[in-house]
């Protein structure tokens, strides 16, 4: 029963922020904001789940790689993160997702998803511990920077694939991806003080949500063509004047 329940946090602890990174990003482009939704419900909820189901998959791969140094940890965690965003690279630039406007929303979920799945890997490797409060608010930051970070490159990706850049828009993604990754490299490393983990996992948040500010205020609106824009723009000034 106990481990029932272990799970069932370690999952909350990777869904939530998900849900609410995902929804956060994708609302502004569906009623009542615009007149008709602009992207495809089956695909965003698919994607979703196709990054979880990956992203246990990439948890897997990257727990079999041995960690018994610092070098270790280094090549686990580089390698991890080649796979998880080659795989968005894959996904997002098979045929029927190419040069679509909306292949961007859709790395959303996909990355959120895969950040989900990383998440409850975490949680539940750390169960002994889990609901001591320092581990569990560390894993809480852990949680949203993920999912901020794995949004951001899932979108950064998206973009490339619906505007004929993939190499371009890839590259990017995954220097952004490794720079999370300096952030967080303290964090992962055993036997770390408290202090130092909780200042790296916060870091590496904060650089996930100042990513995130341009994804949100850039390429998310940036994908759709111009005529979507200017109605975007038109349902915008209309919602902010006085009805009366």
């Amino acid at each position: 029963m106990a481990s029932n329940v272990d799970f069932l946090v370690a999952f909350l602890l990777g869904i939530l922020p998900a849900i609410g990174i995902l929804w956060t990003s994708l609302r502004r482009f569906d009623r009542p904001y615009v007149d008709r939704t602009l992207f495809d419900d089956r695909r965003v909820f698919g994607s979703l789940a196709v990054g979880l189901v990956f992203g246990t998959i990439a948890s897997v791969f990257a727990l079999s790689i041995p960690r018994t140094d610092i070098v270790g940890v280094l090549v686990a965690v580089s390698a991890s993160f080649l796979f998880e965003e080659s795989f968005k690279l894959v996904w997002l630039n098979r045929r029927r997702y190419q040069g679509r406007f909306d292949t961007t929303f859709y790395g959303v979920p996909l990355g959120t998803g895969i950040a989900a799945s990383g998440v409850v890997a975490a949680a539940w490797a750390s169960r002994d511990v889990l609901y001591v409060p320092e581990t569990f608010a560390l894993l809480v930051l852990y949680s949203i920077g993920l999912g901020l970070i794995n949004a951001d490159t899932g979108a950064l990706i998206g973009f490339g694939a619906s505007r004929g850049e993939m190499w371009r828009y890839f590259l990017r993604a995954i220097a952004v991806r490794f720079a999370y990754g300096a952030f967080l490299f303290p964090f992962i490393l055993p036997g770390i003080p408290d202090v130092y983990a909780a200042l790296s996992v916060t870091t590496a948040a904060g650089f996930g949500l100042l990513v995130y500010y341009y994804v949100y205020r850039r390429i998310l609106p940036g994908t759709l063509p111009e005529e979507l824009r200017r109605e975007l723009r038109r349902e915008r000034r209309r919602a902010s004047l006085p009805r009366g």
